[in-house]
Formats: C-alpha cells, sequence, structure tokens
C-alpha cells in the first residue's frame, strides 16, 4: 500500500460507522487538504456499498468545518441500492462537529452514444518540461500535500507570476505510484495551485472551499494509463463575484481521454 492508500484507510466499528486517523501529512498550510478527506469519505462509502455497485459516476462534497489531524467517525447511508444506479450519503465527524457531506452516484458503463467536444490542451509531453516548471517546495506558494505528487507545470505562468487569465495546469501522478482509479482522481481534483492565483488581483487571496463535485466519464482504472504514467489536468477560474469563485478542472489520460471534469465553489477572501 502506499502512503495514500494507508492514510485513507477506514477501520469499521461495531455499530455501522467507520474510524480513520486524520493524518497531518496532507496538509495544505492550516489543515488537511480537501481532495485527501474527499477521498476518505469516497473510500467509505465504497466499501460501505460493496464491489457490485461499479464506478463512480457523480461525487460531490460540501466542507463545513475545518478538519484537523486526528480521529474522525465516517456515517455512511445507503440511499438506492438499484439495479443500474446506486447513490450514497456520507458524514464525516470529528467530536460534535461535521466536517464534511457527501453524496454519490455509482453506475456501470452503459452502451449509448460516444462524443467528447472538449479537446485536450496542447501541451509538450512530461519529458519535454523544463527542470525548473517541476512543482515542488522551491515554489512560491507551496503546500506540504503536494510533495505526495509530482506535478509538472504545462499551463499558466510560473507562480509567483500571474496574467490575465485564471487558467493553469500540467502533468501529474502520484510520487509513490499507484493506479489511476476514483479515488486517484478524486485527490488529483483538489492537488493543483488554485487557478486564480494565476490571474492579476488586487492583493494576495485564498479561497476555501465550499463544495466540490466530481463527474467520472470513464470506468476506472482505465487499462490504458499505467501507474507511473502521468495524466494532464488544467483548471480554470473564469468568473468570481460577491466574495466567491468558481473553478473548474478537467483531466485527461496520456492519450487524450476526457477521465473526469470537476467544479467547485470557493469563498474568495484576502489572506490575512
Amino acid at each position: 500500500m502506499t502512503q495514500f492508500d494507508t492514510d485513507i484507510a477506514l477501520s469499521r466499528e461495531r455499530d455501522g460507522g467507520y474510524r480513520i486517523d486524520i493524518n497531518d501529512r496532507w496538509h495544505v498550510n492550516v489543515g488537511p487538504n480537501g481532495g485527501y478527506i474527499a477521498a476518505i469519505i469516497l473510500n467509505g462509502m465504497k466499501i460501505d456499498i460493496g464491489p457490485g455497485a461499479a464506478h463512480t459516476r457523480s461525487i460531490t462534497f460540501h466542507f463545513l468545518s475545518a478538519a484537523k489531524p486526528g480521529p474522525a467517525r465516517l456515517e455512511i447511508v445507503q440511499e438506492k441500492l438499484g439495479r443500474t444506479l446506486s447513490t450514497a450519503t456520507a458524514r464525516l465527524r470529528q467530536g460534535d462537529r461535521t466536517i464534511a457531506i457527501g453524496i454519490a452516484t455509482f453506475g456501470a458503463a452503459r452502451e449509448s452514444a460516444v462524443f467528447c467536444d472538449i479537446e485536450p490542451p496542447s501541451v509538450p509531453p512530461p519529458d519535454k518540461i523544463e527542470q525548473e516548471r517541476h512543482m515542488g517546495r522551491n515554489m512560491p506558494g507551496h503546500a506540504p500535500f503536494r510533495d505526495h505528487y509530482d506535478q509538472l507545470l504545462a499551463i499558466g505562468p510560473m507562480p509567483p507570476g500571474t496574467s490575465a487569465h485564471g487558467h493553469v495546469g500540467g502533468w501529474s501522478r502520484f510520487r509513490e505510484h499507484r493506479p489511476f482509479d476514483d479515488l486517484a482522481i478524486v485527490a488529483i481534483s483538489d492537488s493543483w495551485y488554485p487557478s486564480f492565483m494565476a490571474r492579476s488581483l488586487p492583493g494576495e487571496m485564498h479561497a476555501p472551499t465550499v463544495d466540490h463535485s466530481v463527474h467520472f466519464m470513464q470506468s476506472l482504472p482505465l487499462a490504458s494509463i499505467a501507474a507511473d504514467d502521468f495524466i494532464l489536468v488544467e483548471f480554470t477560474t473564469e468568473v468570481a463575484s460577491e466574495g466567491y469563485l468558481i473553478e473548474d478542472g478537467r483531466m485527461w489520460a496520456p492519450d487524450g481521454t476526457l477521465i473526469a471534469r470537476s467544479r467547485q465553489l470557493a469563498v474568495l477572501m484576502p489572506r490575512d
């Protein structure tokens, strides 16, 4: 097992809930990364609903309170176990606080029309990305949890540089290579530095997540992606208003197959 798998592992309690120790290895700067928390919740849902639930198709997380390292309890409700689609909800709690709520739908692949009008961005392959664009501790704004990833910046300015657009991305994989299953994609969907930071803004800002959704267009893991491959990710922030922003994400297989799309609403506020 990789460190990621160890740190999202749950133990079943007698009353049907699950226990986990949230680990500080996945800190952003002030608390655990949302993608890590999301992977814990999805892992519990998959365990609870069972292997017959097929593949994750949609999952949404609402982050209610900041998580802290230490014990937490995950409670799952199987809302529907259907022949083609199954849905579960989850609450992650620490003490008397609900940290996050999740809802997910699972379903098998269906025979239907296939099309994709979205083109992956044109970027150099991973082995052509200059060493100085390999994201790491030397980059301004680096968060500790990103030490678990290999991230090669291929879209957007070098931090702390800015441009006229909130568009960032590049090649990503776990530093401890593991399959790109739904747990990996959920974590990676919230692992890049926020795209709004690439824009020219009045002062230093940060954006805590309110909700985060991921929609899966493929049954994972794909046989065409090896554990040591990179996937291509891109994130854009095109709108901010009344103290909130929306960030959209896309995750692509190396061959240009769209794996998943993400969207999150965040609060945009000055960094004190």
